[in-house]
């Protein structure tokens, strides 16, 4: 049992190379473990690309980690003889690109898992070919609330669950005339709206009255910047004019002048955020050279 442990490890190892490091070997990058009940998984490999048909740089806290850590979640309640009894999990992980489209795009992998006609191949006879594919069970992802929206949405109309590791959108939670608009959609951290009142919270602690507010575009951005502004009147803090919106294809110049632009803001005591981790980091280092 070892000997097959350290021998998944090694082969999961290097399908974690090829995956990162050679983002366009093949047109669907994934890694596949084999296993009696298979799990997918969503985490983003690379960051989004300055164009929008190919991945970015490697990132390596926010996705690969968490890919590395559902796998070796995986090899160790394969090794444990208690947990689940003569059953194996396996895996088919894919990169999302930290982009929507992308994202959507790979998913569909997914849905072949549950398919059971190919299409473009027929048979002697006229009829459709047929295969068998273990099909997914459940898909852990995504990363950002927007990839979440558009997967989960997808994945639903074939009844496949998705378990989120950090996609806090309130769009997900959202139940339109008392029904949940993703039934099958699950996380594991609280929503926006309950990060938006602490975050109110803290400014009011600060005693900062008048701030500026930058949010991404999109529905986690948007979305959290419109709870935290109202749960912000509530307790007397003001935004500085319009909410400032950025977006993953801003250039430099581009940060720049936004920075440049709030510094002429005297009133501003600081700055609330609803970015993620890239704008978030491109906002600090431009702000760094300034």
């Amino acid at each position: 049992m070892r000997t097959a442990f350290a021998a998944n490890v090694v082969i999961t190892a290097l399908a974690v190379i090829i995956l990162a490091y050679f983002p366009h070997a093949s047109a669907v990058r994934q890694v596949h473990l084999s296993g009696d009940i298979i799990l997918g998984g969503l985490f983003p490999i690379h960051a989004a690309g300055r164009n929008a048909s190919q991945c970015g740089t490697i990132k390596a806290d926010q996705g690969v980690q968490r890919m590395v850590a559902m796998l070796y979640s995986l090899e160790v309640i394969n090794q444990n003889p208690h947990l689940l009894p003569d059953i194996q999990l396996g895996a088919q992980i894919l990169d999302s690109c930290s982009v929507e489209t992308h994202a959507l795009e790979q998913s569909l992998e997914f849905i072949k898992t549950v398919m059971s006609t190919s299409d473009g191949l027929t048979c002697s006879d006229g009829s459709r070919a047929t295969y068998q594919r273990q099909p997914i069970a459940a898909v852990v992802g995504a990363a950002s609330s927007q990839v979440s929206v558009m997967v989960a949405s997808m994945l639903q109309l074939f009844k496949i669950p998705m378990l989120s590791y950090s996609s806090t959108g309130v769009d997900l939670s959202e139940k339109p005339r008392e029904k949940p608009r993703f039934e099958y959609f699950s996380r594991v951290v609280p929503p926006d709206n309950l990060q938006a009142k602490a975050m109110a919270h803290l400014v009011a602690q600060l005693e900062w009255t008048y701030v500026h507010a930058v949010a991404d575009t999109g529905s986690y951005g948007e979305r959290g910047m419109d709870s935290f502004r109202a749960a912000a009147t509530e307790m007397g803090i003001c935004i500085d004019g319009d909410i400032h919106k950025v977006s993953r294809r801003w250039t430099d110049d581009q940060f720049t002048e936004l920075l440049i632009r709030m510094r002429h803001t005297n009133k501003a005591r600081g700055v609330v955020m609803f970015v993620d981790e890239d704008n978030l980091r491109r906002f600090l280092t431009t702000l760094k050279r300034l």
